[in-house]
């Protein structure tokens, strides 16, 4: 019989078209049955050894049965030798019948046998086969370099008992990391050493960064000293400050967006332990005061949460609403402006305005006494010098808005650049609506046109049996006449049963025909 390795194995093997499920259950009697009978068997169970297949059955031997196999020889071809000779002797000894075949029909019935797995040795017994083992030089430098035990036994081909028996002969120590293995020396010191971290108010972060353990290492520990739990397992709690510096991304004209985490449309901020709505606490920062009502974006962009864009409830309420105002009302906001801080406490959004009480409905008129203005009014605003110059005729849109891109203040700038949108959106809105107006008349029309279309087509089209309520039929003829016509006709016609469309289209040409 031939050693060498069969390249491609997997086409010549009895479990080729079968359904691999079969080879990865609990019972595995029916696979060790097919594996029986296999010719690549050597070189299946040979590269689940080379592969470490953690479960499932191999060359008709289970997980367990594969760890109890005896160490191989290095060499690919002297390993698939033994391995065929091991599993020969294996099967010889269980092929062997101690008595008479049994019936065929006993035969189906009968299971077959599982290959019994042998006993895995003890830890001195495996202790002494890896004193053993010779211990390799290219072993010992891989393990100097830090590279995993599954990772030199995948390189090298060798068993995990080649580098254990190298890391003991070299006396190379376990790296510090994932699967580091601590004498119980070294866990009472980490564990001291993780108590006083603790005491002293370090977080888990901390202590695994010094004391070289994992969070699970550490909680368990903190409960068995009874120490409570730290307030912030990544860091101290984070402040509202930190939050929206952390958070808050300025962009464009003085707009900002926010890139924290979202709660639907509500940017949410966690801060000292507690959710906030981040619009509600940029607004907070900034006027000094918590926001009355719902906080939105006054500007063109509706997600901008810069705090200048912001407004609540009552800064809504105070801004003047758009349309035809009198001189007078323009004059008693322009003081009430100067009273508050001038034309820099409007841009830093400080002034608390309350909505003009002189509106006219319909026209603007100067016919109300003029009010005392404040005298630092004149001195300080350039505003109220040019809203002097006023007239008593009302201000079109166009000049308005005219007026509000040439003025100095941001904020005002802003309102004409909406107002214009707002105006743009008017105006398209007003078209959509005469052309909707236009195609429903059209419509409408059309619709008349195709009643008396139908109507007439209804007048001429040949009278047809019309439907009652109840489902049947109201006929125009009365099979009776219609036969004794076709009888005085020479009109072939069946005496019982439906009358035929010819007869009845003729009966109909005859006697309209008559009528007429």
């Amino acid at each position: 019989m031939s050693t060498a390795y069969v390249e491609g194995w997997h086409a010549q093997a009895a479990c080729a078209g079968s359904d691999l499920r079969l080879f990865h259950r609990a019972n595995t009697a029916a696979a060790q049955a097919i594996c029986s009978g296999c010719p690549v068997r050597a070189e299946c169970l040979y590269d689940a050894l080379r592969l470490d297949a953690p479960t499932g059955v191999w060359g008709g031997l289970t997980r367990k049965e594969r760890l109890a196999l005896p160490l191989l020889p290095p060499g690919k071809a002297e390993a698939i030798a033994a391995l065929r000779e091991l599993l020969d002797n294996t099967g010889s000894g269980e092929d062997t019948p101690s008595e008479p075949s049994p019936p065929a029909e006993d035969k189906q019935r009968m299971r077959p046998k599982a290959v019994r797995p042998t006993p895995r040795p003890k830890a001195s017994v495996r202790q002494a086969d890896a004193a053993a083992v010779t211990p390799r030089e290219d072993v010992a430098a891989l393990l100097r370099k830090g590279v995993t035990q599954r990772e030199i036994m995948k390189q090298l081909r060798v068993a995990a008992r080649v580098v254990s028996a190298t890391r003991q002969a070299y006396g190379i120590p376990y790296s510090k990391g994932p699967g580091f293995r601590f004498s119980p020396e070294q866990r009472a010191e980490n564990e001291r050493r993780a108590v006083e971290l603790l005491r002293a108010g370090a977080t888990y972060d901390e202590v695994a960064k010094q004391v070289g353990i994992s969070a699970p290492t550490i909680s368990a520990i903190r409960k068995k000293a009874g120490l409570p739990k730290p307030v912030r397992t990544g860091g101290h709690p984070r402040t509202k400050a930190e939050g929206l510096a952390a958070y808050v991304e300025p962009y464009g004209d003085g707009h900002a967006r926010w890139t924290g985490p979202m709660a639907g449309r509500m940017p949410q901020l966690w801060a000292d332990g507690t959710r906030f709505n981040a619009r509600r606490v940029v607004f907070e920062q900034h006027h000094g005061r918590l926001p009355t009502g719902q906080v939105r974006s006054t500007c063109s962009e509706p997600a901008c949460i810069a705090s200048a864009h912001l407004a609540d409830h009552l800064l809504r309420q105070a801004r003047p609403e758009a349309g035809p105002v009198t001189v007078q009302a323009l004059k008693d906001l322009l003081t009430e402006i100067d009273h508050q801080g001038g034309p820099q406490a409007a841009r830093d959004n400080r002034l608390h305005l309350t909505a003009p009480t002189d509106l006219e409905p319909d026209t603007m008129t100067t016919t109300a006494e003029p009010a005392a203005p404040a005298p630092a009014a004149k001195s300080t605003s350039s505003i109220a010098q040019a809203t002097a110059e006023i007239t008593a005729e009302a201000l079109t849109l166009d000049s308005l808005l005219q007026w509000g891109d040439e003025h100095p203040d941001p904020d005002i700038q802003d309102q004409a650049a909406r107002a214009r949108a707002a105006v743009a959106g008017l105006r398209q809105r007003h078209a959509a609506d005469q052309e909707l107006t236009a195609i429903r008349a059209k419509a409408e029309q059309l619709k008349q046109r195709l009643a008396k279309l139908q109507a007439r087509e209804a007048e001429l089209a040949p009278a047809k049996a019309k439907k009652k309520r109840g489902g049947s039929y109201v006929r125009d003829y009365d099979t009776r006449e219609v036969r004794a016509w076709a009888d005085a006709n020479g009109v072939a016609c069946p005496r019982v049963g439906q009358i035929p469309k010819r007869v009845l289209d003729a009966w109909r040409a005859a006697t309209r025909g008559a009528a007429s």
